[in-house]
């Protein structure tokens, strides 16, 4: 075991992409605003998942699936199932997302991520839609 996989240990979680009616009212208004960015660019974890990454409420982490990367907030809520993390439906979450060439709908559910913790900042919405 290396340095790094003991200072930045991985975990490998499925991804479960939740609709919130908080997130949706938000989403509605047309700009994003502060409080839907705190919403949606987070991921809830089980207590044990949290322990196993080394996180405390709040912290940083990298969220890597074949799609993409995302820094997020995570957060502790024991309601989710250990190797499972749920995250609000939004720009973060969507760009874990695959999309299938065949134009069938995206899986929101069931999508393989390695979860890691960061000393990086939370991804930027203008680095999630920029050029």
């Amino acid at each position: 075991m290396a340095l790094g996989d003991f200072l930045f240990p991985q975990v490998e979680l499925q991804l479960v992409i939740v609709r919130s009616f908080k997130t949706d009212i938000e989403s509605a208004r047309g700009i994003p605003s502060e409080k839907y960015s705190t919403e949606t660019a987070s991921v809830r974890l089980n207590n044990n998942d949290m322990r196993r990454l080394s996180l405390k409420e709040g912290s940083a982490i990298s969220l890597k699936s074949d799609s993409g990367t995302v820094i997020v907030r995570a957060e502790i809520d024991d309601k989710v199932p250990e190797g499972s993390a749920v995250m609000p439906h939004g720009p973060w979450a969507l760009a874990l997302v695959a999309v299938p060439a065949n134009n069938s709908p995206p899986a929101f559910s069931g999508i393989a991520i390695i979860a890691t913790r960061s000393k990086e900042d939370i991804t930027s919405l203008e680095t999630l839609f920029g050029p």
